[in-house]
This record gives C-alpha cells, sequence and structure tokens, in this order.
C-alpha cells in the first residue's frame, strides 16, 4: 500500500460538530520526493521509493551519498536533480504506477478524500523495566516480611527439561519497538502546512519519523 513519511509534531484536542472533544494526532506529512519507481517487469513487484527530510550532503554517510551520485548521474540527461535526504523509504504495492515520475514531489493532498489510515512508528523507549512494568505482573504481597515484591519468581523448572524454557517473560527492555496502529479517523488536512490531523494517539516521541498509508482494513 503507497503512502508517506511524516513527522509526529504532538498531541492536541479539537471539538466536533457535537461539541464533544476528540483528541487528535498532528502530523506534518511530506513533501516526499520520488526518487525511484519500482515496477513488476524489472524488479517483480511495484513500489515507490520516497525521501524524506532534506540534509547537507556532507552530513550523509559514504554508502547514502553514493546510492545520491550514482542516483543523479543516472537522471542528468533528464535534467532532473534529486535533493539529499535523511529518510529513505520505499512502499510496495500491487497498483500500477505509471501516473508517477521519478523526482516528483507528493504532498499531503495525497490523502484528500481518505477516511482511515494505518501509522507506523517506534515507540518511546523505557530502559529496562521489571516484570510488573514489561508485563503487567500482579507482584507479590507488600506486607512486612514478604520476601516477594517486584521480583520475577522462580523461573527454573524441574529435572526434566532442566532449563529455563525460550520466550519465558522476565525483566529487560521496554519499549522502542516498531509499532503500528490501523483505522485512525483522519480529523482534518491542512494542505497548505502539509499537516493532517488524525484521531488518537500515534506511536512514537514528539518529532519521531512515522509511516502513513491509507488504511488497509477501512472500517
Amino acid at each position: 500500500m503507497l503512502g508517506l513519511v511524516g513527522k509526529k509534531l504532538g498531541m492536541s484536542q479539537i471539538f466536533n460538530e457535537d461539541g464533544k472533544v476528540v483528541p487528535v494526532t498532528i502530523i506534518e506529512v511530506g513533501p516526499c520526493q520520488i526518487l525511484e519507481i519500482k515496477n513488476e517487469d524489472k524488479e517483480g513487484y511495484n513500489a515507490l521509493k520516497l525521501g524524506y527530510f532534506p540534509i547537507k550532503e556532507n552530513k550523509l554517510i559514504k554508502p547514502i551519498k553514493g546510492y545520491f551520485d550514482k542516483l543523479n548521474s543516472l537522471l542528468k540527461e533528464k535534467n532532473i536533480r534529486i535533493e539529499t535526504y535523511k529518510i529513505i523509504k520505499e512502499f510496495r504495492t500491487e497498483e500500477k504506477l505509471s501516473n508517477y515520475e521519478v523526482g516528483q514531489f507528493i504532498d499531503v493532498s495525497f490523502f484528500e478524500g481518505t477516511k482511515y489510515v494505518d501509522v507506523t512508528g517506534k515507540s518511546k523507549g523505557k530502559g529496562f523495566q521489571g516484570m510488573i512494568k514489561r508485563h503487567n505482573a500482579g507482584g507479590g504481597k507488600m506486607s512486612h516480611g514478604s520476601k516477594f515484591h517486584r521480583t520475577p519468581g522462580s523461573t527454573g523448572q524441574r529435572e526434566e527439561p532442566g532449563r529455563v524454557r525460550k520466550n519465558k517473560r522476565m525483566p529487560g527492555h521496554l519499549g522502542c519497538e516498531t509499532v503500528s496502529v490501523q483505522n485512525l479517523e483522519v480529523v482534518k488536512i491542512f494542505k497548505d502546512k502539509n499537516v493532517i490531523m488524525v484521531k488518537g494517539a500515534v506511536p512514537g516521541a514528539r518529532n519521531s519519523i512515522v509511516y502513513i498509508k491509507k488504511a488497509v482494513k477501512a472500517s
């Protein structure tokens, strides 16, 4: 499914027509420049490779700088100049891409008329956490004399199998995972500012990168 790259600006609230408060997440969407168009005949699948967040060339690592140099050398004959970007994202699709051209910019108007979207982002990192916060464990008694308060408890087995089983829930790193939220309602679109408002929360911290697609399971 085609989509765009954006930046989560934060959360707010608005009033709907009935006067009820609606929590919304404000996302700056694009503009994204098309770097490559992949088709089923050559690459085996249809996809758009997009660039987002322009960055100075001297801040790129050598492999990415080489990618943009090669790209511009191939497009020199067509008088197309591709900027250097920090974020490069490829969106696969089953639809034909004859309406798109390399170097074209796609902005928030891409979602005009769309009622629901899917948003993917990286959740906030919480560091090392215990069983209660990480897995919502019940814990033990908090009374005086108890030696089992917030500890994981026994994790071992008997003589058979004589080891801790795989996927046993344990304390560890929490957050910093890729999370997708589906069917978020599009509340409002501001074309002049490339901003979209969606109902509800979106994974990630403020100013983090998110990927927005038209909803796969539109309700």
